[in-house]
């Protein structure tokens, strides 16, 4: 199953080059890991451009409300008018007019920086609103003038948590900013606003000594608004303290202060216009207590805006320095994976290279040299099992080239051995031969006994002689025959003990084969593990994701877990594929050692042949050696024949036919042995030719002169 899902992955990485392999897997390695490095710069960057535009939009909440103050103060300078305030209260009127242009100003100012769109719009309404009411003032009613002002700064509140939303402000995802966020976006505009509200109708209520019901209902509501509003400025107050200590500190006092000035203004309004039913309490020092409130709320404000200001920038360069710090730390460890990526590459490139180098060098006979791999992994394992298959060859080639070189010469002493007796064969041929002849002579001539006599003694000296000279050659002839045979059955031996070595090598090359499959199991092992540990890189990320910002930590673990696993696995492929070269080349090895095997065999054969004929050889001599002997016999008694043949001559007739009849015999024995040693004189030649083949076969290898 798992061959099959391989294969097309397989079948385009063996028609590749190792440069080419690399650069595929680095390419499909790099892409996704820039895929997922462009993402997080991305989120990054848009983490930093979403804490500027915040900045933006703090900027233009942070002018939005000194224009609601000059609104305010328009508010009070307007009624103070149109209730018969005087000339006074006009250039009064003027003056907050004045402030509140200037103000509006400023808020332009911050809209060109910010560039929000949606607030912009809302922004130019709100103005002409303001102007039209600047103009209208004058000709309206007190309720309606306080009405109408109280509406366009109720707008303008609205705008200041418009630029909040749009700007992204008020969705801050980090807690302690969020508190701070909700102070100055929501709770102290509402704080001064409502304040500011309860001063005017208050005011007016202890200026006239009366107060309509509908009045205290409006105080009442805005007083418990405030109430409400101070309850959780103070929970968010302490809250931020436990959230960040730092930040805490530096608006704790005033903030404490603010909550206190408002608290004592809320439980005056509690005693000037709700227990005192007379209202008799001074006006001015009502709208002093008011006014004093807001100004610290005021202040309260801007420490609030610039310490959200502080940790929004601290927030920038914590992004900035993390994505410096991430994208420097990417590049070196980049740089380091090149490095180790190049020199892993040259690492197997050149122990890939030497082993074909002499594997190459091997099938062209060299097993002179060793292979020396400065390496410790399975390419060094496999170098060290080619050099143990070197040693083991060169013990056995060169045990085999001394056997046939002793074959060589042993076979040739035979043939030198076997042409001497082949001479000394045809001696005694003609000695008998011309025993016969005397012979013949002497059945003829019994007449001219003494010079038959005097011949034959000639002939038998002749004959004894050539005898003791052919004994002397046959037993020679046979106890080369004998060395002959044992240098051949040595040799044969020696033959035998090569195929094992043969044999026990291609054991050692299949064992080989053996282990790399169990490395081939080891990886797919390792595979296996790589590919859960990317499952449980995934699953982290996932679990990471639903922890939010909380689990950001631990989703880079898990990506870098995960980046982990599949370098792992890259690795492990490639190793892989260098298992399957190492074993192709462990197949040719074991193919050339049966060939090597098959010629030993096939060697084998011949000497076995060889052995047979020497054999033969042997029993030839043995055999000429015995006729020798009967020769010699027969020479014996030719002699006694000699001595009693001055007694009579038909003895001597008698002892002459023998000796002719004994004569035929030797001249038939004589030309059989003659027969017989030119059979063993082409046997050594033929042995001496399978010699030299064997070592011409043999010298084909180049062997290492220290085995």
């Amino acid at each position: 199953m798992l061959s099959k899902l391989l294969y097309p992955f397989t079948f385009v990485l063996s028609r590749l080059k190792y440069a080419q392999k690399f650069i595929l897997i680095s390419v499909l390695f790099a892409a996704p890991l820039a895929l997922l490095f462009s993402l997080w710069i991305a989120g990054t960057q848009e983490e930093i451009s979403s804490s500027l535009l915040e900045k933006k939009g703090l900027a233009q909440v942070e002018a939005s409300l000194p224009f609601v103050l000059s609104l305010q103060q328009h508010r009070g300078q307007a009624n103070a008018y149109l209730n018969g305030g005087g000339a006074d209260s006009e250039t009064k009127l003027a003056e907050a007019a004045l402030q509140a242009d200037n103000d509006a100003a400023l808020i332009d100012k911050a809209l060109q920086n910010a560039e929000l769109a949606g607030s912009g719009a809302e922004w130019k309404e709100i103005f002409g609103e303001w102007k039209t009411l600047q103009q209208q003032t004058s000709s309206l009613s007190a309720e309606d003038s306080f009405s109408r002002h109280s509406e366009l700064i109720g707008r303008m509140l609205d705008f200041v948590i418009k630029s909040a939303d749009e700007s992204g402000l008020s969705l801050d995802t980090e807690i302690d900013s969020f508190y701070l966020m909700d102070m100055v976006v929501k709770r102290l505009p509402s704080l001064i606003e409502e304040t500011a509200q309860i001063r005017g109708t208050g005011n007016g209520m202890l200026t006239k000594r009366q107060a309509k019901p509908e009045a205290l209902t409006d105080v009442a509501v805005k007083k418990a608004q405030a109430e409400n509003n101070l309850k959780e400025l103070n929970k968010a107050l302490a809250r931020l303290g436990e959230l960040n200590p730092e930040a805490g500190a530096k608006i704790e006092a005033s903030g404490n202060q603010s909550a206190d000035s408002i608290e004592t203004f809320l439980t005056l309004v509690q005693q000037r216009l709700f227990d005192d039913k007379s209202l008799s309490s001074e006006p001015a020092e009502f709208f002093a207590a008011g006014t004093s409130t807001i100004e610290v709320s005021y202040s309260f404000f801007g420490e609030a805006s610039s310490t959200l200001a502080l940790l929004l920038d601290q927030r920038i360069d914590r992004l900035e320095t993390q994505r410096n710090l991430i994208v420097s730390t990417i590049a070196v460890a980049l740089l380091l994976v090149l490095l180790f990526y190049a020199a892993f590459y040259r690492s197997v490139h050149s122990a890939v290279s030497l082993l074909s180098e002499r594997s190459a060098a091997m099938a062209e006979g060299d097993l002179s040299r060793t292979i020396a791999l400065e390496t410790r992994d399975e390419l060094g394992q496999v170098g060290d099992s080619f050099n143990r298959m070197i040693a083991a060859l060169n013990k056995t080639l060169l045990g085999a080239q001394g056997a046939s070189e002793r074959s060589a010469e042993s076979s040739q002493q035979l043939s030198s051995v076997s042409t001497e007796s082949s001479l000394a064969m045809r001696q005694v041929a003609e000695a008998v031969q011309s025993v016969a002849e005397g012979s013949e002579m002497q059945r003829r001539m019994t007449e001219d006994t003494a010079l038959a006599m005097n011949e034959m003694a000639i002939g038998i000296s002749r004959i004894a002689e050539s005898s003791a000279s052919v004994a002397e050659s046959a037993a020679e002839t046979a106890q080369r025959a004998d060395a002959g045979d044992r240098e051949l059955s040595a040799a044969v031996e020696q033959m035998r003990s090569i195929r094992e070595s043969v044999s026990l090598s291609t054991g050692s090359v299949s064992r080989l084969d053996e282990h790399s499959r169990q490395i081939d199991d080891i990886v797919a092992s390792i595979k296996a593990i790589a590919r859960q540990t990317q499952l449980l890189s995934l699953n982290a990320n996932i679990e990471a994701a639903r922890a939010g910002e909380h689990g950001r930590g631990f989703a880079v673990v898990a990506s870098e877990v995960g980046k982990l696993a599949e370098q792992t696995q890259s690795s492990v492929e490639t190793i892989s594929l260098r298992i399957g070269d190492i074993r192709g080349l462990i197949g040719e090895t074991v193919e050339l050692m049966q060939r090597t095997d098959s010629e030993t065999t096939y060697g084998m054969t011949f000497i076995d042949r060889a052995s047979s004929a020497i054999g033969e050889i042997g029993q030839s001599a043995r055999s000429v050696n015995d006729q020798i002997q009967e020769i010699s016999a027969a020479s014996e008694e030719i002699s006694a024949g000699v001595e009693e043949v001055t007694a009579s001559v038909s003895e001597v007739a008698r002892v002459a036919q023998h000796s002719s009849e004994e004569s035929q015999n030797m001249a038939a024995a004589a030309q059989q042995q003659l027969a017989a040693l030119e059979e063993i004189g082409s046997a050594a030649g033929a042995l001496s030719d399978m010699a030299g083949g064997l070592q011409s076969d043999l010298k084909f290898f180049k062997l290492s002169s220290g085995q």
